[in-house]
């Protein structure tokens, strides 16, 4: 009886860290409601996010897509960058640790991005994997509120952002699937009879 309850209780504590785990990957994504800065960044992310998804790589990721990719976290490792310069020279803010790992960041935003539109512009194969916009989003969505300091770079964080990206991903995946194709999809694919874009 003993060892049934020890059991229990190891039970009940992976389940308790593990809900408290999923509490702080939902709150990365209320994240940006509570600055207005983080909301002006994250909604255009997003909106490329679902466009691009949806309407352009429900059926796989070509390098034209790949393109368009690689410049979001060009753009916003940028953005990134400019606001912690302005933090700087705003508030005076000093050299720290974590504000070195967040240029750290900001720079391998850019070099990611750069690196995925060469990839793409050179037509490499492997950049359709490494230059899908799903996985693309979810880094920047996920450490945009951290670059601004509204949510804590931690280990919790990264834990947390690292174990729930399956349910980002699949969720999304199960969503899609349940949607119908995109008529563009069709009329890209030449699979309408009429022969004419409908909306």
């Amino acid at each position: 009886m003993a060892l049934l309850s020890s059991i229990w209780s190891v039970i009940v504590s992976i389940f308790s860290y593990l809900w408290w785990l999923f509490l702080i990957w939902l709150g990365v994504f209320i994240a940006p409601f509570y600055s207005f800065d983080l909301l002006w960044i994250t909604i255009p992310v997003w909106l490329s996010w679902f466009f691009a998804d949806y309407f352009q790589e429900k059926k796989g990721t070509s390098f034209g897509n790949a393109v368009s990719n690689g410049i979001i976290p060009i753009w916003v490792g940028i953005d990134w960058t400019r606001f912690l310069v302005n933090s700087i020279l705003d508030e005076g803010l000093g050299f720290s640790w974590l504000l070195s790992i967040k240029f750290f960041l900001c720079a391998l935003a850019l070099v990611y991005g750069v690196t995925v539109v060469y990839l793409a512009v050179k037509a490499k194969s492997y950049v359709k994997y490494v230059g899908r916009i799903r996985e693309v989003t979810y880094v920047l969505l996920v450490v945009t509120p951290v670059i601004y300091g509204v949510t804590k770079l931690s280990w919790t964080w990264f834990t947390a952002v690292l174990l729930y990206f399956p349910v980002f991903y699949f969720g999304i995946e199960l969503l899609f699937n349940f949607l119908p194709n995109p008529r563009v999809i069709e009329e890209d694919e030449g699979g309408s009879s009429s022969g004419k874009f409908k909306f």
